[in-house]
């Protein structure tokens, strides 16, 4: 059981006077709000406030670095969400593996895009008059029944059309290598 003396109520004391001073940053609290938690650990040695506060703060501060650490290092083996960006892994100078996340798109993505929406396009002229318009309407998040009354055609006509540029879209997706 933790035993509150008065070294550590000074600590605590002067610890939560840091969360009154000073800026509202996000780092600065979560750094004082872990050595608060470090104060009240019951295997830490307690000799004076200062001492106390020093090792609590400096403690704080490296579990907090770790923290991130283990945190980029467990989300580096997920898959990201998002297919234009990727991860780049390199062992640094100093042996330790290094993961740096690359978001930029390149003129083969953009060549890839341009070329499936001319085939889209194409595609959709041989479905009829309505065709080009339903994809115009699937592209910019169109309604159906705005599709629709721009298209001068039935909402079903736009479900089916759309259904159609789906699975085209779907084709060529699966067949581009």
């Amino acid at each position: 059981m933790l035993k509150l003396d008065d070294v550590r109520v000074a600590t605590l004391t002067d610890l939560y006077e840091l969360v009154g001073r000073g800026s509202a940053d996000l780092d600065r609290l979560d750094t004082i709000d872990t050595a608060l938690c470090l104060t009240l650990g019951e295997k830490r040695a307690a000799e004076s406030p200062d001492v106390l506060m020093r090792n609590v703060l400096s403690d704080a501060r490296r579990t907090i670095s770790r923290s991130r650490a283990s945190a980029r290092k467990a989300a580096a083996k997920h898959p990201l969400s998002d297919h234009a960006r990727k991860r780049v892994r390199q062992v640094g100078n100093d042996g330790a593996e290094v993961v740096e996340l690359i978001t930029h798109e390149t003129p083969e993505s953009h060549a890839l895009v341009a070329e499936t929406l001319d085939e889209l396009a194409v595609f959709a002229a041989g479905l009829g008059e309505h065709g080009p318009a339903c994809l115009r309407g699937l592209l910019s998040d169109r309604t159906l029944a705005q599709t629709a009354h721009e298209a001068c055609v039935s909402v079903a006509t736009v479900e089916r059309t759309r259904k159609a540029l789906r699975a085209h879209t779907k084709h060529l997706l699966d067949t581009t290598p």
